[in-house]
This record gives C-alpha cells, sequence and structure tokens, in this order.
C-alpha cells in the first residue's frame, strides 16, 4: 500500500486536533498548564513506582541468598547421607 504525501498531511492535522485543545474554547494558556500539570502528574506516578521497586530490591537479593544457601546446605546433606 502506497501512501500519498497528501494522505500524511491529513493523517498530521488529525493527530494535531487531538492535542489543540485551542479549537474547543480552551485557551491556549489553559492548555499548556493542563499539559504541564498532566506531565508532571505522569512523572510524579512513574518516580513514585520506581521507588516502590528500588525499596523492594534488598528484600528480593535477601531472599535470593537465602534461598541459594539453602539449596547448597541441602546439597551438603545429600552428599553426608551417601
Amino acid at each position: 500500500m502506497e501512501l500519498s504525501s497528501d494522505h500524511f498531511v491529513v493523517e498530521l492535522s488529525n493527530i494535531r486536533r487531538w492535542f489543540d485543545l485551542c479549537h474547543e474554547g480552551v485557551e491556549s494558556v489553559d492548555a499548556l498548564t493542563m499539559w504541564i500539570l498532566g506531565t508532571a502528574g505522569a512523572v510524579s506516578v512513574f518516580l513514585f513506582t520506581v521507588r516502590g521497586l528500588l525499596d523492594q530490591l534488598p528484600e528480593v537479593f535477601e531472599a535470593w541468598h537465602r534461598a541459594r544457601r539453602a539449596i547448597r546446605d541441602r546439597a551438603g546433606d545429600d552428599d553426608r547421607l551417601s
């Protein structure tokens, strides 16, 4: 399927309409404020999620080491039984 340049321009204009709130009677300053607040909110949620994951890492590593120790000790017990 070959796309003409006219089709591409139409697609870009549709995308611009999604992000252009001024045509709905919203002032450009209000639209900019909403974009800034929305972006700040998304970044805040992202950072909160990353912090939560990083806080759990020490416990994950500790559990991993306990599991390896348990497997090693169990393998040592099997050798002694023989």
